[in-house]
């Protein structure tokens, strides 16, 4: 009758075995998803630096982008996320035009309306 019935210490030991099993099997998960969707970012950002690289320089000009900055994106395709790349440098030269609030248009003292009398 003891070879029927499981002792007690076995059936711990299958519990804790099963519970390592699924912690095993949610970790294996975890990786895969996080390879699938490097994988999947990848895919995008070589399909953004393709369509990128079709067009002309006028359209990139329009975008706020330079044929440099798609060169630049090529680089990164292994190893970073062209796109947030190629948005930073979009941003970055965006600011680096922006006037700010009541510079426009740009006088000297002198010039300003109506004259000052002291």
């Amino acid at each position: 009758m003891d070879a029927i019935t499981p002792s007690t210490t076995e059936s711990n030991s299958t519990g804790a075995g099963r519970a390592v099993l699924a912690r095993a099997k949610a970790r294996l998960k975890r990786w895969m998803a996080a390879a699938a969707e490097g994988m999947s970012r990848a895919a995008i950002n070589r399909r953004v630096v393709r369509q990128l690289s079709a067009m002309s320089d006028r359209e990139l000009k329009d975008i706020g982008l330079v044929r440099q900055d798609v060169l630049d994106s090529e680089t990164l395709l292994l190893e970073g996320d062209a796109s947030s790349f190629l948005i930073g440098r979009r941003e970055e030269r965006r600011s680096g035009r922006r006037i700010p609030t009541g510079q426009w248009p740009p006088r000297s003292p002198a010039d300003q309306w109506p004259p000052r009398t002291r």
